[in-house]
C-alpha cells in the first residue's frame, strides 16, 4: 500500500513539473529573425606596392631583401606606371633561397634573383574586379623578357557577392595546369589588393615558366 503511494506521488510530481515547464515555455517571446548585412571590404591600400612590403615584414622581410639586393625597389615605388605586381610571402621566399642550398638571398646569382623578381611583375592590371581577368588563363607580359618570361594567370569565379563585375572571389591562379606548358600552377593566398602603382596578388611559393621536364629554368 506504501509502495503504490510513493509510485502515485511520483508520477503526480512529474506531471506537475512537466506542466509547469510547458506553460512557462509558452511565455518565452518568439525569436525575431535579423538579416544579416554584408560589408563590403575596401581593398585599396593607400600606398605605394614598395611601402606595402616594407609595412609587412611578418609576411615580406625575405622579399624586401631580395628586392634590395637586386636594386629593385624603384620597380615597386614608381608612379608613372600601373603593374600587377605578385608578392612572394616568407614561405615561398625561404624554399626559393633553399632551393640553392643557401641561407640567405645575398648569397644567390644576382641575376637569378633579378629574373625571378622580374618575373613576379606584369605589365598592367590584372585582378577580379570590372571584368579585368578572364576564369580562362590568359598570357600576360611579365618583366622578364623572352620565352622564360611567359606567364599565364586566372581568376577564380563564384556565386558568392563581391565588390565588381563580373561576381568572383578573387583567387588568383598563375601557370594552371597544361595552360603553360610544363610550368607548375600557383594559387595565391591573398588577392586583389589595390596599392597607388597597380594590384597585388600574394602567393606562397615562387612561379616560373619550364617548357618541359627537361628544362633550365631561369632562376
Amino acid at each position: 500500500m506504501e509502495m503504490n503511494f510513493l509510485k502515485y506521488r511520483r508520477v503526480l510530481l512529474f506531471t506537475i513539473t512537466l506542466f509547469t515547464v510547458f506553460c512557462s515555455c509558452k511565455k518565452l517571446p518568439l525569436q525575431k529573425d535579423y538579416d544579416f548585412k554584408g560589408e563590403t571590404v575596401d581593398p585599396h591600400v593607400k600606398m605605394t606596392a614598395w611601402a606595402f612590403m616594407q609595412s609587412r615584414p611578418d609576411a615580406f622581410s625575405l622579399m624586401t631583401e631580395a628586392v634590395n639586393y637586386a636594386g629593385m625597389s624603384s620597380f615597386y615605388e614608381q608612379m608613372d606606371v600601373k603593374y600587377t605586381y605578385l608578392f612572394i610571402n616568407n614561405t615561398g621566399m625561404a624554399a626559393f633561397i633553399a632551393k640553392y642550398g643557401v641561407l640567405t638571398v645575398q648569397n644567390i646569382d644576382v641575376e637569378k634573383v633579378k629574373k625571378m623578381l622580374r618575373y613576379h611583375i606584369i605589365e598592367g592590371e590584372y585582378h577580379a574586379y570590372d571584368k579585368k581577368l578572364p576564369v580562362e588563363p590568359i598570357y600576360v607580359k611579365t618583366l622578364l623578357a623572352g620565352e622564360d618570361g611567359l606567364l599565364t594567370i586566372k581568376v577564380n569565379k563564384s556565386s558568392a557577392g563581391s565588390i565588381g563585375s563580373p561576381i568572383a572571389n578573387g583567387n588568383i591562379v598563375l601557370n594552371l595546369l597544361n595552360s603553360n606548358y610544363s610550368s607548375v600552377t600557383s594559387s595565391s593566398v591573398t588577392s586583389n589588393l589595390m596599392p597607388l602603382n597597380g594590384v597585388i596578388h600574394v602567393f606562397p611559393n615562387v612561379a616560373y615558366y619550364r617548357r618541359d621536364a627537361n628544362y633550365a629554368s631561369a632562376f
